[in-house]
């Protein structure tokens, strides 16, 4: 089983009267001097062009990461995610 981490959990608030939920399909979880781990997806389909789905994953990253303006490479992680040492996230 892949572990999506924050990708599509519920973000949102309960309160008195009300609440608002919605899926969290672009987020980052920042980390005090440890950096960012931004997730986002894109839907891979029979007749996906690989190139087309990976320039979409840029795109919806790149507010996060010009927000952040990253000093090193921001490096793509795939496979299972348990595996990556978060290292107290």
């Amino acid at each position: 089983m892949f572990d999506r981490g924050m990708y599509a959990g519920p973000v949102g608030w309960f309160g008195g009267e009300e609440s608002e939920f919605a899926v969290g399909i672009r987020s980052a979880l920042v980390g005090k001097g440890r950096g960012a781990l931004i997730y986002a997806g894109t839907g891979i389909v029979k007749g996906s062009n690989s190139s087309l789905e990976w320039d979409e994953l840029e795109l919806k990253t790149s507010q996060f990461t010009k927000l952040m303006k990253p000093e090193a490479p921001v490096l793509a992680i795939s496979g299972d995610s348990r595996k990556m040492d978060r290292g107290g996230w």
